[in-house]
């Protein structure tokens, strides 16, 4: 393999782990996201979330009360320089939650930006930033409601 087949090697694995993080969140199955991070990753939403678990708990308490969520991840990028990675993608998640007065939709678009390195496992995300650059609907769906 050249280096420069090995370098799309080596994006093409981080796109399909940034892909990998959406169908965990949009699918429930949070276990999946320990195929995407690190252990020790930190996942900042607003304020840091320190560590798989604290990841994978902020994510469950951010989604499980919607009826659905869906993110489309697009514009992959990453530059790698040995064992490491900078990458990101662009992000539009829409969030849906029936009957909610004002709206059952919300939206947002913006960007991940990403920290990784290369571990026996493959690539794993080391730290996660999300930047919101946008959101449109109805912003009561983001506060908790009980079903």
């Amino acid at each position: 393999m050249t280096s420069l087949e090995n370098d799309y090697a080596h994006k093409a694995a981080i796109q399909e782990l940034q892909v990998l993080y959406s169908i965990a969140i949009d699918s429930g199955d949070y276990d999946i996201l320990d195929n995407v991070f690190a252990p020790n990753a930190v996942g900042i939403y607003g304020r840091p979330y320190n560590g798989i678990e604290e990841i994978k708990k902020a994510m469950f308490d951010g989604c499980e009360y919607l009826t659905a969520v869906q993110h489309l991840n697009g514009n992959h990028w990453a530059q790698i320089s040995g064992d490491k990675a900078t990458a990101g993608c662009y992000l539009h998640v829409t969030q849906h939650l029936l009957d909610t007065p004002g709206g059952d939709f919300h939206e947002m678009g913006g960007v991940y930006n990403d920290q990784l390195v290369l571990t026996d496992n493959g690539w794993r995300i080391t730290e996660r930033k999300i930047e919101i650059k946008w959101s449109k609907g109805n912003p009561l769906i983001r506060q908790r409601k009980p079903r």
